[in-house]
């Protein structure tokens, strides 16, 4: 059973993690024109706005008003650096790189410039180069937490102890920096130091750190140590930036289940459905609940379309702990099998469910049959009496009779 983080990718394309960039207008170390402000005010309101086709069409109308602004004065180097922004938030990599090379050649000490730079560079795959724009930006400005907490993140796949440095000295400028605390938590756990890490993950807040990814891993971690509220909280935060991603709303429908908010849970379901209806989801199932019943852990699997000739709906998979360390797996599952209902009397209206033991040699106990498609609450309920010795098995190959 998936018990680990979720590591989602650093290097992403996505919108959502771009925008979720920290900038910091203060930290730039230039005079801007009134209306370069105002562009600013604009970009940030927009960039930290929900995801989706009026966060692009804002996108684009700063891009057509700066791009005329640009030609009327090509040596204002915060110019090209909104530019530069802009381009980077539409994903015009080219571009971006372009104008943030003006706005570095125009003014090579502002830190800035430097760290969006590297954010550019991380996306188009030159870790390497990131790298020394953060170093030079932290050097620039060693007093600003941000430069050192992203320098930190991005070394933890090149070099996990200057990683750790980078953070620590973000947290030493800044001891309470959610950004710094949430990376670095989140690299111990993937060490192995659970108790150490969530020292650290415990000062990160749904806002902070913005990037979506980021909350999902956290969320995760949460999860994980059964801190429902927190990881719901966390999940939540990555579903504003990716609206669109199923896996987060899946982690929605888990956290609500826990947490027994049903209408929540089935409004997050529902969501979750409908993207799979308009072919956005790259998989034929879910994981709809995760929880402990006695010595077990349980993973439930929902298919989305009961298909071929071994169609399932649900499936429960186990995994009970031995004292000799290993475990053993094994599932049940409601399925609704086509040699099964081939059987079914002439006129027949309902599918024929049956509600399976089975071990990893597919041997197998069969508890129940049911003349159309049981709730899931009821299916649950079967599983957890099965678990709990409360129910006898009808038919199996391991079966015998009393």
């Amino acid at each position: 059973m998936p018990r680990s983080l979720v590591c989602l990718a650093l290097l992403t394309l996505s919108v959502a993690c771009r925008t979720a960039a920290p900038v910091a207008p203060d930290a730039v170390q230039v005079a801007r024109t009134p209306t370069a402000a105002e562009w600013e005010k604009q970009l940030d309101a927009i960039r930290f706005s929900p995801a989706g086709p009026a966060q692009q069409e804002g996108f684009v109308r700063v891009q057509q008003e700066l791009e005329p602004a640009v030609q009327k004065d090509p040596a204002d180097a915060h110019l090209h650096y909104l530019l530069g922004r802009v381009y980077y938030y539409l994903i015009r990599d080219a571009e971006a790189g372009r104008e943030f090379d003006r706005a570095l050649s125009l003014a090579p000490d502002v830190a800035e410039y430097h760290y969006l730079k590297a954010h550019y560079l991380r996306t188009a795959g030159d870790v390497r180069g990131a790298i020394a724009e953060l170093t030079r930006a932290t050097e620039l400005a060693p007093r600003t937490a941000k430069y050192h907490a992203v320098l930190g993140e991005t070394l933890m796949s090149e070099d996990p102890d200057k990683a750790r440095s980078a953070l620590m000295q973000a947290l030493a400028v800044e001891p309470d920096s959610a950004l710094a605390a949430g990376h670095l938590g989140l690299m111990l756990l993937d060490q192995g130091k659970d108790a150490e890490a969530l020292q650290w993950l415990v000062k990160t807040t749904p806002e902070e750190p913005r990037d979506p990814m980021t909350q999902y891993n956290i969320g995760q971690a949460f999860q994980n140590q059964g801190d429902h509220p927190r990881a719901l909280a966390h999940f939540q935060s990555a579903a504003l930036g990716m609206p669109e991603d199923w896996r987060t709303l899946a982690k929605l429908v888990q956290e609500h289940a826990a947490l027994k908010q049903f209408p929540e849970r089935d409004a997050a379901r529902a969501r979750l459905l409908k993207l799979n209806d308009e072919g956005k989801v790259d998989s034929p199932f879910f994981v709809r609940e995760q929880f402990q019943e006695g010595t077990e852990k349980v993973m439930v699997a929902e298919y989305f379309k009961l298909e071929g000739d071994w169609a399932v709906r649900y499936v429960f998979h186990m995994e009970t702990a031995r004292p000799d360390g290993t475990s053993h797996e094994w599932r049940l599952s409601l399925g609704s099998y086509a040699f099964t209902n081939s059987s079914r009397p002439p006129g027949s209206k309902e599918r024929l469910f049956h509600f399976d033991a089975y071990e990893s040699d597919n041997s197998h106990l069969t508890f129940a049959f049911f003349d159309g498609e049981p709730s899931y609450e009821d299916t649950r309920a079967l599983a957890v009496a099965v678990l709990r010795g409360k129910v006898k098995p009808v038919s199996g190959t391991r079966f015998t009779r009393e």
